[in-house]
């Protein structure tokens, strides 16, 4: 994991209509946020589309000028390697700390960027944990590398040779 951060994500909702869709998408192109993470589905009566974009307010004011009305929600947003069950390692650690994920979904990137977005119960407190996890993975890997052995030879500290 590379880092959880608080984030807008925008939702808007194109009511069973094709072209809004297509009208959607371009707004967000042609107002020039990035969008890190999309999601959508259908919802019964329409598509609903989720946005986290490098620029919320300016997303949001290019939908709202294109005639779309427009939620937003603070979310948590963890970018993790490249790979399959990351979404269900967080889940699993949010779960044990007591937090629950209210809402969940991973995207990959064009870049080779993978993110997954959280709506829990205490975000603040996700991120929190989210956080101290990622740095004690770092520090792990950290002292892994200064412990490696190269080529061959083993140091043996003097604590382990009296022993």
């Amino acid at each position: 994991m590379r880092g959880a951060t608080r984030q807008i994500q925008i939702t808007v909702r194109a009511n069973n209509q094709p072209a809004l869709l297509s009208k959607l998408i371009a707004s967000v192109v042609s107002c020039g946020a990035e969008v890190l993470v999309a999601s959508s589905h259908w919802d019964g009566s329409g598509t609903v589309v989720r946005l986290v974009t490098q620029d919320a307010a300016r997303t949001g004011r290019a939908l709202t000028a294109a005639g779309f009305e427009c939620d937003v929600d603070f979310v948590v947003l963890v970018e993790v390697p490249d790979g399959p069950g990351a979404l269900a390692i967080l889940v699993e650690r949010l779960r044990i700390a007591g937090i629950n994920v209210l809402l969940s979904y991973a995207f990959r990137s064009d870049n080779h960027r993978s993110y997954i977005v959280l709506k829990t119960s205490e975000d603040d407190r996700a991120i929190y944990l989210l956080e101290v996890d990622a740095l004690i993975h770092q520090l792990a890997g950290a002292h892994c590398e200064h412990t490696a052995v190269n080529d061959g030879d083993v140091e043996v500290s003097p604590a382990m040779q009296t022993a």
